[in-house]
């Protein structure tokens, strides 16, 4: 099949080491019952046979592949955005799958409603042999961990719901209109492992609103290899992807929960649903440190973008009580 100059749709595909699945991953693409589509693979320096694999498809010119050395994944999905051409653009990691259907759903919905900047649905659980394990329903079920009774996901607000939990759980399950991606200030995919996808969710929620919709419309691969496996079974990964993602509630918290105004939530209210509920990990001072910094503005010692750095005394110290429960890290004073 040939491409369009200016298809409708980009899929972005960043592939790292997923041969056994990257060929169904991209064929569940090009299968879609929605044809007006390319596809952008970006290999990301695979040592596997991840690219052999995919030879037989490249007959196919919707797919375009790129490779490139190992940089991770959000600098495969960076350079995958920056090459895209379509106006609506999906992500789909090399190890999970779209329903046939799942394209020209979103569309309908994006061209329904002119505000949407975002929309995910409810995904299928597989494993690696594809067998269906279950069915997570945003974030109606299946949280990464225990949430708060009066928390922000009982107001049922996706936006809201979102900055206390990733429910949308991976960047496989979420669309976003290219137009919020471009140009100086668009959105970006960070220098974070754990929760670049939850980052890149909370960004896309300060440019328009957010949907669910309730159909499982992509299925989401568990297995040995899977990144967050290592931030769950890991100490000092188990620290990192903490860190990170009290790092990335607190970049985004101010603007989220100010916003919640615009959609009729009381301000009183709201504020004690986030006292209650935004992940601290029994840390509390040290997400408030980062609400503080964030918050602050800060001089350039403060910098708020500098304390991803892994080297970074306060990211350091912060790990460091994470995983060992030490002394609350204290900022570098300018």
């Amino acid at each position: 099949m040939t491409l369009s100059a200016h298809p409708r749709v980009s899929v972005a595909i960043p592939s790292y080491n997923h041969g056994p699945y990257v060929v169904h991953a991209v064929e569940s693409v090009l299968r879609s019952d929605f044809e007006d589509l390319e596809v952008v693979l970006v290999d990301d320096g695979s040592s596997d046979d991840s690219v052999e694999r995919l030879e037989p498809l490249e007959s196919d010119r919707r797919l375009r592949i790129f490779r490139q050395k190992n940089q991770g994944a959000h600098a495969a999905l960076n350079r995958a955005m920056s090459v895209a051409r379509g106006e609506i653009l999906f992500i789909l990691n090399s190890d999970d799958a779209f329903a046939p259907t799942r394209i020209g759903r979103f569309v309908r919905r994006f061209d329904e409603k002119p505000s949407l900047a975002g929309l995910s649905s409810w995904m299928r659980i597989i494993d690696s042999a594809g067998a269906v394990l279950g069915v997570k329903e945003g974030f109606r079920n299946m949280p990464p961990w225990p949430l708060a009774p009066g928390g922000l996901t009982e107001t049922k607000d996706p936006v809201l719901a979102l900055l206390e939990a990733n429910y949308i759980a991976t960047t496989s399950n979420f669309a976003v209109r290219r137009a919020v991606c471009g140009g100086a200030g668009g959105l970006r995919f960070l220098p974070l492992r754990y929760a670049h996808d939850w980052d890149f969710f909370l960004g896309a929620a300060g440019r328009g609103t957010l949907e669910i919709l309730p159909e499982p419309l992509v299925d989401y691969r568990v297995h040995a290899s899977n990144t967050i496996k290592e931030g769950s079974e890991e100490a000092q990964g188990q620290a990192a992807m903490r860190f990170e993602i009290l790092w990335v509630v607190a970049r985004h918290a101010d603007h989220v929960l100010r916003q919640s105004g615009l959609r009729g939530h009381p301000a009183e209210d709201v504020a004690r649903r986030a006292a209650a509920s935004l992940p601290s990990f029994d840390r509390p001072r040290l997400l408030a440190q980062l609400l503080m910094v964030r918050g602050s503005g800060g001089g350039s010692s403060r910098n708020y973008d500098d304390l991803l750095e892994a080297g970074h005394p306060f990211r350091r110290s912060a790990e460091r009580l994470l995983r060992d429960g030490f002394r609350e890290p204290t900022l570098p004073t300018a």
